[in-house]
């Protein structure tokens, strides 16, 4: 089977989770990707953040670790290991999407528990577990 090893960072400010959309996925994903054999999970989770939308991030602590069965998008059988930490963002003013991103939102988390948002498994998955709030 299949398996895929990946690294994202949540970032709250005000009520709000940090987010994106890519031409991949047709939901609001929190930005992230799959390792290196070379590198370590905070050092993907720093340089993916960074390949995408330019951010620099402080990783504050791990969160729940997710696994997955399934692609969300395509259906596909796979097993999908998604490590998540919570993140400072250290410069907000200079972040912007770099292809394939192309959006990167403030959702109101109110309003993601409500479902106003499609948005990723593991974004439901940490609310669910607390990890945000």
């Amino acid at each position: 089977m299949k398996t895929i090893v990946a690294s994202g960072h949540i970032i709250i400010e005000n009520g709000k989770l940090l987010v994106i959309k890519d031409n991949k996925d047709d939901f609001y994903k929190i930005p992230g990707g799959t390792i290196g054999e070379d590198i370590s999970l905070e050092d993907a989770c720093k340089r993916e953040v960074k390949e995408e939308i330019n951010a620099k991030i402080e990783i504050i602590k791990p969160l729940n670790p997710m696994l997955k069965w399934k692609n969300q998008q395509t259906g596909e059988k796979m097993l999908i290991v998604l490590i998540h930490y919570l993140a400072k963002l250290n410069n907000k003013k200079d972040i912007t999407p770099i292809l394939p991103v192309k959006e990167i939102k403030w959702l109101d988390i109110s309003e993601i528990k409500r479902g106003k948002y499609y948005v990723a498994d593991n974004i439901k998955f940490l609310i669910e577990k607390g990890d945000i709030k």
